[in-house]
């Protein structure tokens, strides 16, 4: 293997369409740049965990795709594709507890 490049794309999620969606829309749409944004995943439940986090600078809206409801659904959902210079990633180990077992950290710059 020759030397190669690292590669980290946008990150993308799904969600279904709510009250984020019209500022979302028009950050796309503006192309502003956010100098710090951090999106956060919880896990369910009466005291939930934030069991993951990613914090990104420089970032831009780059696509905001609405695609209606799945699978029977009565919310319609909207993909929304992230792109940003810098990216930390924080993820919770969970203990048998149910709380922190401690975090994993990654980034790319």
């Amino acid at each position: 293997l020759g030397s190669g490049k690292v590669s980290v794309t946008n990150l993308d999620f799904d969600h279904y369409i709510d009250r984020a969606s019209p500022n979302l829309f028009k950050y796309c749409a503006s192309g502003k740049h956010i100098p710090q944004a951090i999106l956060v995943m919880r896990k369910a439940g009466g005291n939930p965990l934030e069991y993951l986090k990613y914090t990104f600078t420089d970032l831009i809206v780059a696509v905001v795709s609405p695609s209606g409801s799945h699978d029977g659904e009565i919310a319609s959902r909207e993909t929304v594709e992230l792109s940003f210079s810098t990216v930390k990633q924080e993820y919770v180990v969970q203990n048998q507890q149910g709380g922190s077992g401690g975090t994993i950290t990654a980034g790319y710059d």
